[in-house]
């Protein structure tokens, strides 16, 4: 594993730019949208009654592409922050409603990822310096090349 302390891609830290707050309610209001959204184009949970979460997504995975494309457009032609911010939560919304569209499946998965990436220490995980990526410090060698 690399050092993460040496090399031409040294991080530095520097606290967050929002607030704690700020950020947590900015979510919670896109996910209460996402909701919402869903209720008012009948494009929720309630419609993939008998579906495995796999086959949710899998039905739903062109609207993902479509954003990441977007946001990929938006930076290469240089549209300018604004143009990558809302393309940026425009990946967001559709992830959250690919959570939502799976029903407690989608919950229990946030749910599980949540508790893994709060289980994450400096002492158990390692910032990647090429790709940024937080990777665990042992167990996973292929990860670091």
């Amino acid at each position: 594993m690399p050092d993460n302390e040496q090399g031409s891609n040294e991080r530095i830290y520097a606290p967050n730019t929002v607030g704690r707050r700020e950020f947590v309610e900015s979510i919670a209001r896109m996910a209460g949208e996402v909701w919402d959204f869903h209720n008012r184009f009948e494009v929720g949970s309630g419609q993939f009654q008998g579906q495995s979460a796999t086959e949710i997504v899998a039905n739903r995975t062109n609207i993902l592409d479509e954003e990441i494309a977007e946001l990929a457009k938006a930076i290469s032609e240089e549209e300018g922050d604004n143009a990558v911010a809302d393309e940026t939560a425009d990946i967001l919304f559709v992830a959250m409603g690919h959570a939502e569209a799976m029903g407690s499946s989608g919950i229990a998965g946030i749910e599980r990822v949540t508790e893994k990436s709060a289980a994450k220490t400096n002492e158990t995980h390692a910032i990647r310096p090429d790709t940024g990526k937080v990777l665990p410090r042992k167990g996973k060698p292929h990860k670091w090349q």
